[in-house]
């Protein structure tokens, strides 16, 4: 399993920023922050409830968008992170590290 990482610094409370601010840059909500950690999964045929129920695991999305369109059933994203806080310096910082999936089995 490997690992990147990214810095977060820790805040107290945010401040609301202006919509016009050239500096604030979003990340689009449909693109992974880091390249490899998706995992794909299919939903269970026939499970209910408010739960999601992971199926069979595919390692590409258009692997499990075409067997979704297939099969009539969702399917899940899933990104696993882990956090690392950082006392070191003089503010403290949380690192996200995005946990990349081994490969799934076929």
């Amino acid at each position: 399993m490997s690992i990147s990482s990214e810095a977060v610094p820790v805040k107290s409370s945010e401040t609301p920023r202006s919509s016009s601010s050239s500096a604030v840059k979003r990340k689009s909500a449909r693109s992974p922050e880091t390249s490899g950690s998706v995992r794909y999964f299919l939903a269970r045929d026939g499970e209910t409830g408010d739960l999601p129920q992971l199926g069979k695991e595919f390692s590409k999305e258009n692997e499990v968008l075409l067997e979704a369109m297939r099969t009539g059933l969702n399917y899940f994203a899933v990104s696993e992170w882990k956090s690392i806080p950082d006392f070191t310096g003089k503010n403290p910082q949380i690192f996200k590290q995005a946990v990349v999936p081994k490969p799934p089995h076929s």
